[in-house]
Formats: structure tokens, sequence, C-alpha cells
């Protein structure tokens, strides 16, 4: 929903009470077009999104605590908007311009007035630091000196010219616009695991053409030998009519078979010509059969870790990064251990469901990886394994699970275990901390449940169990 100067009024209308005359500090960098501010008041995170299609400013009752993507001009922001108090906020021109009037202490502890100018112009969005006289001390987009409207350093800030454009009589509703915005941060999360981590989504992209293009060449040389594997029996035919036949000829026809001929050699040449041929394209298919097998498999594996990925966690996507030892500036190498930590499609996790509650677990080390430190899982959901020896990591994606659930959640992980009863210790996910080796868990605050024996349900369950829907 994009916001229009007249419904813009009324927005600002429903913001000023939240936001004057309230602290806004602590300025990051959520993406590369998103700024979080911490805001002092009830709702603590003031937001500016400078999203060419939709730009747009909220307000949100929850922090976000991760790290800040980095800047030019965040760290102006920093600098300048450390800790400013918001003394006012009005629309410019009466456009979809807002000048936000702050006061900041500088480094000599003395009050300062700035500005900073919000222009929500679809696909020319920005956000512009100024002096109290307008004097611009740095903006999102600065342009060239020859634009029509520089906003470098030193310039003096000029409001863009309002444009026609038809305004609607629609009516505007702060709240429902807010909730809309709100909405949109999913699609904010998945855009800063693309600005953040891109290069490592990249990298398996391009790993995923190269199989796809040797696919091509594969088939592109599965049809030029099969072109040729019946090569054998022209070669037959050549002698079969050996006595009728010369070396001048060009063609000739046997048995419904056209035998070509290459005059510059002769008849036993061109024969074992075709032999060599017919041997060659047997030879190709029975390897490209396996290296296709082979290579399907690879792209398989590979478009299975890009989807693991893109439904990972930063925490996740931080770890494997490191583990791989790659990052923005280092090409990725491939790792003794296996390639991707072992990313394919064996590693995703399977899931089964009780009455609408799905349980997550793993059957291997690479699963139980994936699932409890890499997925983008709920840090408060439950977490169960055996106690004290290996099996699975089960997962119930559901706050407050039942009795039920978590009963049935102990016996997929005795069950997977190859027991009939015993201790399983469950606790939060977010309690849970990567060991040394694949799959291996650190539990902390974790609690002890016993099961003498297993319900014949859950092995019904369990044996209908499904490859997890990323």
């Amino acid at each position: 929903m994009s916001l229009k100067s007249n419904a813009l009024k009324s927005y600002l209308a429903y913001l000023k009470p939240l936001l004057v005359f309230h602290h806004l500090s602590r300025p990051s960098l959520y993406t590369e077009n998103t700024f979080y501010f911490h805001a002092s008041g009830e709702q603590n995170r003031f937001v500016i999104s400078l999203d060419d299609a939709n730009p747009r400013f909220y307000l949100a009752s929850a922090d976000v605590n991760v790290p800040s993507l980095g800047s030019k001009f965040l760290d102006l922001l920093k600098k300048d908007l450390g800790n400013a108090y918001l003394i006012d906020l009005e629309p410019v021109n009466d456009d979809r311009v807002i000048r936000f009037s702050l006061t900041v202490i500088n480094g000599v502890y003395k009050e300062e007035a700035h500005t900073l100018y919000l222009e929500l112009i679809p696909h020319h969005a920005n956000l512009i630091l100024c002096e109290d006289d307008d004097t611009i001390i740095g903006a999102y987009r600065s342009g060239e000196m020859s634009d029509e409207r520089p906003m470098l350093r030193g310039l003096h800030y000029l409001a863009p010219k309002k444009k026609p454009f038809t305004e609607t009589n629609e009516p505007f509703d702060p709240v429902s616009y807010s909730i809309s915005c709100l909405e949109e941060e999913k699609t904010l999360a998945d855009r800063r695991k693309k600005d953040r981590f891109g290069w490592l989504f990249d990298a398996l992209k391009k790993k995923a053409k190269l199989l796809e293009r040797k696919l091509l060449a594969l088939q592109s040389d599965k049809r030029a030998a099969e072109a040729h594997i019946e090569d054998g029996a022209k070669g037959d035919a050549i002698f079969m009519k050996y006595a009728e036949l010369n070396n001048r000829m060009s063609s000739f026809d046997y048995e419904g078979l056209t035998v070509e001929l290459d005059p510059s050699r002769s008849l036993s040449g061109n024969a074992q010509l075709y032999y060599r041929r017919a041997k060659k394209a047997k030879e190709t298919l029975k390897l490209n059969e396996a290296n296709q097998a082979q290579t399907e498999k690879d792209l398989s594996d590979v478009q299975a870790a890009l989807l693991q990925l893109t439904s990972c966690d930063e925490e996740g996507l931080e770890e494997l990064a490191k583990e791989l030892d790659i990052s923005p500036q280092k090409s990725p190498q491939k790792k003794k251990s296996g390639d991707w930590r072992g990313l394919s499609h064996d590693s995703i996790p399977f899931e089964v469901d009780l009455r609408s509650t799905k349980i997550l677990f793993g059957k291997s080390a690479k699963q139980n990886d994936c699932l409890t430190f890499l997925l983008d899982t709920v840090k408060d959901h439950l977490w169960f394994h055996v106690n004290g020896a290996t099996g699975s990591h089960v997962m119930i994606k559901k706050e407050n699970p039942t009795d039920e659930e978590i009963r049935t959640a102990c016996e997929i992980a005795l069950l997977n275990s190859g027991e009939n009863d015993g201790d399983i210790i469950y606790t939060l996910r977010k309690n849970v901390r990567k060991g040394n080796v694949m799959g291996l868990a650190i539990v902390k605050d974790g609690k002890t449940i016993h099961l003498k024996s297993i319900r014949p349900e859950t092995r019904t369950l369990l044996a209908g169990a499904e490859r997890m829907k990323l």
C-alpha cells in the first residue's frame, strides 16, 4: 500500500503522539535499504524502509536483535543521531516528503538541531540528514553534482518539485496501514538474508547452473552416440556386399539400411570406421548413463541445499559460512568433510502431522544438524533427545504443546534411537548449542521424562513420516 500525500497527513497525525517528544537512538541497517531506530515510547522500534516499490515508515512493538549491516550513511546516522530527540514531524510542500525535526547532543555535549528528510517517492525514495539550516550532512542516495537535485555534503537541501498525480478519496486507516507494514516484515527478513549472505546463495546458484549446463552437454552427447549405435551393422553390410562394391561409390542399400561410403577410404577402411564409431557410441552411452545419473543427483542436492539455505536463520548461516571458511571476499572451497557441510536432499529432516501439529525430527547426524542448527525454527519451541545416547533431534512446531504431543515427541526420539523405553531430555530450542562434531548438541536447563512403553499409534504415525516441507 503506497502512501499518497492526503493519506500521509492522516498517518502523521496518528504517529505524532507516539513519536514526538521521544528519543530515537541506536540506528541500524537491517537490509541495504531499511533502517531501524530504537524508540523510547511504548512501541520501541521505528522503521524506515526505502523500498523502491513501497517506501514506508512505521512503528513496531518488538526490537530485532540482529547485527547491523554496514554503510557510510549509517555511520553518519550513528555519529549524528546516536541519541536524537524528536521535536516534530510534518509534511513538506504538501507532498510525500516528511521533515523530522530533531535535537542532538554534539561532541562537546551541547544541544544542536538537526533535520532528517524522508522522501517517500517510489523508485526515488531517499533519507537526507541536514543541519538546522538545511545544509546537507549526508544522504542515503547522494547522487552526482550533475543531477538536477544533488544531495552532496555541504549543499543546501531542496525539496523535490511536487508532480501532479491523481489523489484518491479512498478512506485511509492508519492502524490498518501499520498492520500492512508489519506483514511485510517476513519479506524484509528474506531480503536481509540476500543482502547479508547473497554471496553464499550466489555460489550455490552458480554451481547449479554449471550442473545444468553439464546435463545439457551429456544429453547432447547421448543423442550423438545414439545416432551411431547401429554403425556396426553398417560395417557388417560392407563385408556382406564386398564383392559388389567399389571404393568410388558414395553409398549403397542393404536390407533397408543405407550405408554411406567415404570414397577416399578403402572398403575395409570404411567398415573399420563404422566399427570404431559403434564401439565409441556404446562406450559413450555406458559412461553417459552413469555421468547423467550422478549429475542429476548433484543438481538435486545443490537445489536441496539452496532450499535449506533459504530456510536457514541468520545464526545458522553465520555458522555455516564459518565452517566452510567462505566470505564475500573468499571463494567457497570443497572441504574433506563434504561440500556445503553435507547439505543435500539427504540432509532435509522429516516431519509427521499429529492432528495438525507438526513434529520435526532427524534420522541422521546431517538431518539433526540441519534441523537444530540451520533451519529457521522457533527458538521457544520444545526440543527433545534421548538422554545419554545417540539418536534423533525432535522438535514440536508449536507453542505450549499438549501432554499428548510431548509424549509423542518423546516416543519418536526413543523409536529413532532403537529403544522402547528410557529417559528423554527436553528443553527450549534456544537452550541447545552445537557441539564440535556434526549433529552433536549441548543442552542446558534440560528436563527429563521417563517412558516405559511406546504406543502403537506412534509407531504407525512414524511409519508415515515424510521429508520436511521447506
